[in-house]
């Protein structure tokens, strides 16, 4: 596939259908993005798959969590300051992912959707070690980056969502994932399900003007 025709289909999927991926095609794409670039060429991340009886019971899991109202505690929220600047509010208040559901009055289909993890069929759960730099953040973003470039070139649909790790003690639990490691994001891999309404391109949400984020100097 040509990389414009790539780069032109990675929208997030917020439903996939049943279909398992490859195994195999999962550990060749990871391996793939493996070149990735990262400061000093640290490499800090590990990738953690999950799928079948794992992914189920988690998914399981943290659904309990949801609905006893269970305050989300993600791991990045005790490394990294969550206060947004005004420029950043102002877009996750008018362009955020949920917003165009809501203006359409279907913030359930959006709800629901993340509640069930996307009924994604296998999930990349992406770690940096508990002792790390600002940096390595975001070297493990370059390589998300990579993961998924790689699974569209391969067919696949790609879901990254930080509601996926709102748990790090189930992920951990269900997953097989050491302590000593900080659950970043997850990207779920898998096949859109064309019929499903929450994956319609109304919902898209728009992005912000170039002029905003641009600035060239001579």
């Amino acid at each position: 596939m040509e990389f414009e025709d790539v780069f032109k289909r990675e929208r997030v999927t917020r439903k996939f259908t049943n279909r398992k991926v490859n195994e195999k095609l999962i550990a060749d794409i990871i391996k793939k993005a493996q070149q990735s670039p990262s400061l000093l060429n640290s490499q800090p991340w590990r990738a953690y798959v999950s799928v079948g009886e794992s992914l189920e019971k988690l998914k399981k899991a943290s659904k309990a969590h949801i609905d006893a109202g269970v305050k989300p505690h993600e791991d990045f929220a005790s490394m990294l300051s969550l206060n947004w600047d005004i420029f950043p509010s102002q877009n996750m208040a008018t362009m955020g992912a949920s917003q165009t559901y809501f203006f359409r009055n279907k913030l359930d289909l959006f709800t629901k959707s993340n509640d069930a993890m996307f009924n994604a069929q296998s999930v990349v759960f992406l770690t940096i070690p508990r002792e790390s730099p600002a940096w390595s953040v975001f070297d493990l973003g370059i390589f998300a980056q990579s993961i998924m470039l790689i699974a569209i070139d391969n067919g696949l649909s790609i879901m990254p969502a930080h509601s996926m790790v709102s748990y790090p003690d189930l992920v951990r639990k269900y997953v097989h994932i050491p302590d000593n490691q900080l659950v970043g994001m997850a990207i779920a891999l898998g096949y859109k399900d064309k019929s499903s309404e929450v994956n319609d391109p109304k919902y898209f949400p728009e992005r912000v003007p170039f002029e905003k984020i641009f600035k060239l100097t001579k």
